[in-house]
């Protein structure tokens, strides 16, 4: 059985489909940009945060972990706190933007920032 080659992709097509990432990679930016200033920072943080994970920082913060009660509220509720919902956050802020990226997710971009303010908004205020 003869195998098909993928036919080659022209130079303008290839432009085409570059010009469109590119337009929807500066719509998430502009997006992020727009926000309030403690969502940005909220973000920032998410994406960022694995940076806080270095060869000084982890001893500590894996005693801080043990010690939930020390160092973190200690109420009835079932809420996560900040080190356990940032990566679910991050995850799903990242996988967003692939979307947007590859041109079909604004709409869900944006549902998944509007639903992190949210997110911080509520932990601001203490309803979370």
């Amino acid at each position: 059985m003869a195998r098909k080659t993928k036919r080659s992709i022209s130079s303008q097509e290839l432009r085409r489909k570059y010009d469109t990432w590119m337009r929807n990679f500066k719509y998430g930016i502009e997006q992020l940009v727009n926000e309030d200033t403690l969502t940005q920072h909220y973000i920032f943080f998410t994406l960022l945060q694995e940076c806080l994970y270095n060869q000084t920082t982890i001893p500590y913060l894996q005693q801080i972990y043990h010690r939930d009660i020390d160092f973190y509220k200690t109420d009835d509720t079932d809420d996560l706190e900040d080190y356990q919902v940032v990566p679910l956050h991050r995850k799903k802020l990242l996988q967003a933007f692939e979307d947007v990226i590859t041109g079909g997710g604004r709409k869900r971009f944006t549902n998944v920032v509007s639903e992190i303010r949210k997110s911080v908004v509520e932990k601001e205020t203490g309803d979370y």
